[in-house]
């Protein structure tokens, strides 16, 4: 195994990292002395021949005991530009090209790529999330509440509950518990000073259920977490008062905007869910409800202008995934659908409202066929980033997306692919549903890490560090229960095993991986004070504010702020770059450096303390000390030597250190 082979797109080997057509751009690599001679190219290619490759000899820019860097330097075009690099190593007589996963071996070559005039804006690199489900976290105001009975959904009148209460296994989605915007901005105190600096909100748009997903108005915030000043006590005409009533959108979305600027002058950033795949059945393009008149809506009429802005199966409009509560929009035939939807994404990213930016919800399924998805795309993105040029876009996808990167269509992504799925499977073998156990993944360091380098070459550029790294959100079980290595649900082993036999070493090394792993790290609230639960609907329990001076909530709460804390103190953290070292079976470390830090990472998910000797050469460093300068377990004044470019030591069970030298 070759080692010392090293380039990325960090600004340590690639300037400038927010490349635009004509800056000069620098690349660089860097090769271990230890390889003996060695002569480096680079191989371009560009988009119009993105197979045939120019290649042109790399010059020695810097040299030190360890290291060679090369360069190479040019002038930046309209083209989107693919890269890897070829090195000739004459004391071994071997060629060895080396790409966006590191040295190509029995694979495809996956390029490094340059996308000319591909921003992202500065706040949102490593920034640190808290996503909130509006309804479940904090309710501010009473008088908003959903009232039980006040409208049917899915068929059933809609329930509210009690806080302390459990969400039905079955009947999640028809449960309201009262959170809203006042609970927020009530709140911003709290957040701020467990070190939050953007707040992701689950949809807060006018719709009927809890979670938001089916839109009945994209133009205003819902009373129901916003103001209702006009009100009605008969429960026929209740809801259609509420969410209709020109007054309280009018004060709801005032108070929307209050949210955002009490936000900002605590330095946090706001995030929207865009739901624009699909909007609701109550929608009043649609009014199956006949929330906005008796005729209107195309559940009403059919020969409607609107009828063209969806999907059509003979008589029966499509709904996505077959849901008819769930109308598909259709992107394909009309341009009326692209400038509406736009103009939505334009409007709350700039005054009076001035969100920060859009979480795109089911961002791949949007339209039918990729052509016409990622150039909506680029679209939207082009009007929300000129109504406001630091707002962030980033979208779900479980999958790579390079193509849509690359098209300039979203900034980043739900970071799935690099941060919940493999930290989930190396630490505890668990599906993100708790609905598959793969234990052959327990501490699997050579796939961890294939994984990681893979999802890396996905996300050019700064994509990579703009990406939403989390280990629990809306949609999937708590990282907590997902410690228990249960497989289940709430409807099939109850609420309270969610609670038992939670791994809490385990858990604190996920999050303690996700906040130090290339990405912008995110909280699901109530997973700083470590709240359990098994996949939708018991992953949106409400926040226990009653039971937050309770022991175990307030260790890792404090574990939670320390982590964050030690986070905002080491900048290398946000975008440096970032090496594995050495690995073994349920041990695994990596270096992160810039030319200010050079911090190292070590993880023992084993049951028994682990002696190692780590080739830290390869971090440059040959003699000396390290000091821990945080650790997932209480470890005091502990140091290590290294001799000859070794580091030898051991960790304790169980447990991940990070080592500053000192």
């Amino acid at each position: 195994m070759i080692f010392g082979i090293y380039s990325d797109q960090s600004k340590n080997f690639f300037n400038p990292t927010n490349p635009k057509i004509g800056n000069e751009i620098t690349i660089k690599i860097r090769v271990s002395k230890k390889l003996g001679p060695v002569s480096g190219k680079l191989y371009l290619s560009t988009q119009k021949h993105s197979h045939k490759y120019k290649h042109s000899i790399m010059k020695l820019e810097k040299e030190n005991e360890f290291y060679w860097y090369f360069s190479k330097k040019f002038t930046l075009t309209n083209r989107l530009i693919r890269y890897h690099f070829e090195l000739d190593f004459i004391k071994i007589n071997r060629k060895i090209k080396y790409d966006s996963q590191g040295i190509v071996e029995k694979r495809p070559i996956e390029d490094f790529v340059i996308i000319p005039d591909f921003e992202v804006p500065d706040w949102a690199i490593g920034t640190i999330y808290y996503q909130i489900f509006p309804d479940r976290f904090y309710n501010g105001d009473p008088s908003n509440d959903p009232v039980s009975g006040e409208y049917i959904y899915d068929g059933e009148p809609i329930k509210k509950k009690n806080w302390d209460e459990l969400p039905d296994p079955d009947k999640g989605h028809i449960e309201f518990y009262g959170g809203d915007l006042k609970g927020i901005i009530d709140k911003l105190d709290y957040l701020k000073d467990l070190g939050i600096e953007a707040i992701y909100l689950n949809p807060i748009f006018v719709s009927p259920s809890p979670h938001k997903y089916d839109t009945q108005d994209y133009e205003h915030i819902d009373p129901h977490l916003g103001v209702i000043v006009e009100d009605s006590e008969n429960l026929d005409e209740k809801y259609k008062v509420r969410t209709t009533s020109k007054k309280n959108l009018i004060e709801s979305d005032k108070l929307f905007s209050n949210l955002v600027e009490e936000a900002h002058k605590r330095n946090i950033k706001i995030i929207l869910d865009g739901v624009f795949n699909h909007c609701g059945s109550y929608h009043k393009w649609v009014n199956e409800y006949k929330i906005y008149g008796e005729n209107e809506g195309i559940a009403n009429n059919k020969e409607l202008p609107e009828s063209e802005y969806f999907y059509w199966h003979g008589e029966e409009y499509e709904g996505w995934w077959g849901y008819k509560s769930l109308p598909k929009l259709n992107y394909n035939k009309t341009m009326l659908v692209w400038k509406y939807i736009s103009q939505i994404g334009e409007k709350w990213v700039k005054h009076p409202f001035n969100a920060d930016g859009w979480r795109l919800d089911v961002a791949r399924d949007l339209g039918k066929g990729k052509r016409i998805n990622k150039t909506f795309w680029r679209y939207f993105r082009k009007i929300v980033k000129k109504a406001n040029k630091n707002a962030l876009i980033f979208a779900e996808d479980y999958e790579s997306p390079k193509e849509w990167i690359e098209s300039l269509s979203w900034d980043g992504i739900m970071n799935y692919i690099g941060s919940m799925d493999p930290i989930s499977y190396y630490l505890t073998g668990m599906e993100k549903h708790n609905d598959d156990f793969k234990p052959e993944l327990i501490g699997n360091s050579e796939w961890f890490i294939k994984q990681l380098k893979w999802a890396w070459s996905q996300l050019p550029l700064n994509s990579k560090y703009v990406s939403l790294n989390q280990l629990s959100n809306h949609d999937h079980s708590r990282w907590a229960t997902r410690t228990t290595k249960k497989i289940g649900r709430a409807n099939t082993l109850g609420h309270k095993e969610a609670e038992f036999d939670i791994d809490w070493d385990i858990f604190k090394i996920g999050y303690l991986m996700a906040f130090t792993l290339p990405g912008a790290p995110g909280l699901y609230y109530g997973d700083e004070i470590g709240l359990p639960g098994w996949t939708d609907p018991d992953n949106r329990r409400t926040f226990p504010w009653k039971k937050l001076h309770e022991n175990l909530y307030q260790e890792n709460l404090n574990f939670m702020k320390n982590m964050i804390q030690f986070y905002k103190e080491h900048n290398v953290l946000r975008n440096g770059s970032i090496e594995f070292l050495s690995w073994d079976k349920g041990f695994i470390v990596y270096n992160i450096w810039d030319n200010k830090e050079n911090l190292i990472v070590i993880v023992n998910i084993n049951n028994f303390t682990y002696k190692f000797e780590i080739p830290v050469w390869l971090s440059e460093i040959n003699n000396g000390n390290f000091k821990i300068i945080y650790s997932t377990k209480t470890v005091t004044g502990k140091e290590f030597s290294v001799y000859n470019g070794i580091l030898e030591g051991d960790i304790s069970k169980k447990c991940a250190i990070v080592l500053q030298k000192i």
